[in-house]
């Protein structure tokens, strides 16, 4: 008995490392569990809709920043799935400028909260692939 809730631990430990890697950098969860191809091609649509927003012109929401309301507050959340993509963007000050004079900013805009919201998804996948509840 002890050895099954020992190793569900080690399984929860292992699935829940899987979801921080993927989350931090887009593709590591799934890369850490051996899965090249589905790393590759996940994680590679991750960063290229995040840079495709940032070449758009699209910019970073923040938490601190009022700009928008209650509104800014969930389009930071929506950024801040792209993990060390944000944190270092955000650090370097790169896409934390609003541009609305370029006439696909707002594209941008779209592209890093997407970028954003599928990599949530992929960290959830990769932890689910970590957790036994999915192949």
């Amino acid at each position: 008995m002890a050895e099954t809730v020992n190793n569900s631990e080690s399984v929860q430990a292992s699935a829940w490392l899987a979801a921080l890697a993927g989350w931090l950098l887009p593709g590591a969860g799934h890369l850490l569990q051996g899965r090249v191809w589905r790393a590759l091609l996940l994680g590679g649509v991750v960063w290229l809709m995040f840079c495709t927003g940032v070449s758009l012109g699209g910019h970073l929401y923040g938490f601190s920043e009022g700009e928008a309301g209650l509104l800014s507050y969930v389009f930071g959340f929506c950024d801040l799935g792209t993990g060390a993509l944000y944190l270092i963007s955000k650090a370097a000050g790169v896409a934390v400028v609003e541009r609305p004079q370029l006439a696909t900013s707002e594209y941008g805009n779209v592209f890093l909260m997407v970028a954003g919201l599928l990599n949530f998804l992929l960290s959830l996948d990769a932890f689910d692939i970590a957790a036994g509840r999915k192949r």
